[in-house]
C-alpha cells in the first residue's frame, strides 16, 4: 500500500509541469499583458527540463502501478 502511495505521487507530480502553465499562464494574463502563446513559450523556454522530469516519472510511475496492481 505504501509503495502505490509512493507512485501515485510520482505520477502526480509528473502532471504537474503540463498542468503548471495553464495555471500559471491564466494568472499571468488575469494580472499582466500577457497572452497565453507568448507565456507558454517563455515558460517553455526557461522550465523545459521540467518537462523532461514529467515524461520520464508518468511512464514509470505508471508502470510501477500497474505492476503492484497485478
Amino acid at each position: 500500500m505504501k509503495k502505490q502511495m509512493f507512485w501515485l505521487t510520482v505520477l502526480l507530480l509528473g502532471i504537474v509541469p503540463f498542468v503548471s502553465p495553464f495555471v500559471t499562464g491564466l494568472y499571468n494574463i488575469w494580472l499582466g499583458s500577457w497572452t497565453m502563446f507568448d507565456w507558454f513559450v517563455m515558460y517553455s523556454f526557461i522550465y523545459w527540463p521540467t518537462y523532461l522530469i514529467g515524461m520520464f516519472a508518468i511512464p514509470i510511475a505508471i508502470f510501477q502501478l500497474l505492476r503492484y496492481n497485478k
